[in-house]
């Protein structure tokens, strides 16, 4: 959590909570939690809809993948009737009503599926103004001002939906992320409005995809130049130099040595159509990696070096065209301190050299190590994605008993249950930490311990004191509040715990799904970062929480799983209290 100092005096709750709210989902430090969702009703139901397709093709075969029959156990099915509750969920029914599909949903199996195929491509063809109907219905929320929790949640479910579905049309997460930031926090001063710098914004995300230059430069020999002579098409060309353009201020002197001349040198000028400049850069590597794919059948082991920075210029105004690094950037900021660094490798030789822990331990722990390695050092997506899977899924392999995903359905919830609730309260410490001395003077109940959270009268300290100021710390302690407190008085976990898991076990599905599309099929179109993220912070977590466990008691990883399971089950049994959960000792500190 970002704490912002606005520039500009008079905001309204609604507008400071808008703009924290949208810095914090689409910056990429910000917990998984707490950033922009995979998917919103109407993602969620095309999802579906091609999963049907899938199974009907035979390419799926499993129903349970998509509708489980076991009791408690949830599939992509139960995330589509989650998002039909939403309120708002800005679907337009006409031919069907809500209702209707929600009840087919749940009446779904493997006998009468056609039928969900036919509605939900029915409601696909009456939501094709979706964007234009969510904007509206923000900049509403926004303008009535209602800052009560109920109404806030709207915002932020409003805003989850925004931001998946322009993600999901191809706007890149990183330039959501600039704009959002420049158009509210850099430049919204007391000498703009806020309505005139939402107009600013809504022009940049509702526009027709526009027509970019992407230049790479290229280092390698004569038989690879051949090659990619024979294949250049229009929107791809080979050149020896780069000419007629001329970039505005600093950049013309990276320009000037990006464009110096070489013996081996040449220049691949990309043309391509995108939302906006990151997606561009996105989709020229795509066809730059599909002629690369082609030229290494037959010269594999010919010298070939593309240059770290790429030239991506909008036809539209070539002068401000800048230099991106050409690499894929997963969300999540992980601690790389050398003290933090230290401990943890000095941790592992202890491991490795302990003679009481069995050697197919050892085995799993230094083949995720290398595996998380291998998906950090790669660049392509799906790279990342398959080598993280692999890390994830050798931990959790057993060649006795049940197959891998539900060994990692079971145990890695389990290991995330345990730390769940702590990392979000830490979440929120850390947040009002950022905080002035003067600002915190007005919640003396809260003295910078874990515990605090265990006084109910501090939930609503903050959500009082703090509301005008930061709308979205006091937003954030009132939503855990609401989830933590009973009837009673106590704090109890219960219903946070088990929605994290339902929505684990669905993503983990979804995950799997994806591993075998890549595996089997042979699939290119996974190129999603967004859950490439998810499993890069799996694996990490999960390395540092047996890494940490194993250091103090010479076991076995099945000794850890089976440990967690009986320490969270004592604690569900005994009704999930909070003091009980903050008692649990776990490794977050990688996290940064």
């Amino acid at each position: 959590m970002q704490v912002i100092n606005h520039k500009k005096n008079g905001l309204t709750i609604c507008q400071r909570f808008f703009i924290e709210k949208i810095v914090e989902m689409l910056y990429m430090g910000t917990i998984d939690s707490y950033r922009v969702r995979l998917n919103n009703p109407l993602t969620v139901m095309e999802e579906l809809r091609y999963c049907l397709q899938e199974f009907k093709n035979g390419r799926i075969k499993h129903f349970h993948t998509i509708k489980t029959k076991e009791n408690k156990k949830y599939a992509l099915i139960d995330e589509c009737i989650d998002s039909l509750s939403l309120t708002p969920n800005y679907l337009n029914f006409h031919s069907i009503s809500q209702k209707y599909l929600n009840t087919t949903l749940k009446n779904i199996d493997e006998h009468n599926y056609l039928k969900v195929i036919s509605c939900l491509s029915v409601l696909r063809k009456e939501n094709t103004n979706y964007l234009s109907h969510v904007i509206n219905g923000l900049k509403q929320l926004i303008t009535a001002n209602n800052h009560a929790v109920e109404e806030l949640e709207k915002i932020d479910i409003t805003l989850n939906i925004l931001l998946s579905q322009l993600i999901n049309i191809g706007y890149s997460k990183g330039y959501l992320y600039k704009i959002a930031y420049s158009t509210f926090v850099n430049y919204l001063t007391d000498e703009k409005s806020f309505d005139a710098q939402f107009d600013i914004f809504e022009q940049k995300i509702n526009h027709l995809p526009k027509e970019y230059v992407v230049i790479f430069r290229m280092d390698t020999t004569d038989k690879v130049y051949d090659a990619i002579t024979g294949i250049v098409t229009e929107s791809f060309q080979l050149e020896d130099t780069i000419q007629g353009i001329a970039l505005a201020g600093h950049r013309q002197r990276e320009f000037d040595n990006f464009n110096a001349q070489n013996a081996n040198r040449k220049f691949l000028r990309c043309n391509v159509s995108a939302t906006d400049y990151l997606a561009a850069l996105k989709k020229a590597r795509s066809i730059l990696s599909e002629y690369l794919d082609v030229i290494n059948l037959g010269l594999s082991d010919e010298y070939l070096n593309i240059h770290n920075r790429v030239l991506v210029i909008d036809n539209e105004n070539p002068a401000n065209g800048d230099f991106q690094n050409n690499i894929n950037i997963l969300d999540g900021k992980y601690k790389v301190t050398m003290d933090h660094y230290q401990d943890f490798t000095s941790k592992i030789p202890a491991i490795l050299n302990n003679q009481h822990i069995p050697i197919e331990t050892k085995d799993k722990i230094k083949s995720a190590v290398r595996y998380l390695r291998l998906g950090n050092q790669s660049t392509e997506v799906e790279h990342k994605f398959i080598n993280y899977w692999i890390g994830l899924e050798y931990l959790f392999s057993n060649y006795e008993s049940q197959n891998t995903i539900n060994r990692i359905k079971e145990h890695f919830i389990n290991a995330h249950a345990r730390a769940y609730v702590k990392r979000n309260c830490f979440s929120l410490l850390k947040g009002i930490n950022q905080l002035s001395a003067r600002k915190k003077a007005k919640i003396p109940l809260f003295t910078n311990e874990l515990s605090n959270f265990l006084n109910s009268n501090l939930y609503i300290q903050i959500s009082s004191e703090l509301s005008a100021d930061y709308p979205l710390l006091s937003y954030r302690t009132a939503k855990l509040s609401k989830w933590f407190l009973n009837k009673d008085g106590t704090l109890s976990a219960t219903d946070y715990l088990t929605k994290h898991k339902k929505n684990l076990e669905i993503h983990f599905t979804r995950i799997y799904r994806l591993r075998n599309e890549i595996i089997h099929d042979a699939a290119t179109n996974t190129n999603n970062e967004h859950i490439a993220s998810n499993l890069r912070y799996y694996l990490t977590f999960i390395l540092n929480e047996i890494i940490d466990y194993l250091h103090t008691n010479s076991v076995s990883i099945e000794d850890y799983f089976i440990s967690n399971e009986i320490e969270l089950g004592n604690i569900e049994f005994q009704g999930n209290k909070l003091p009980d959960i903050f008692n649990i000792n776990c490794s977050l500190d990688f996290i940064n």
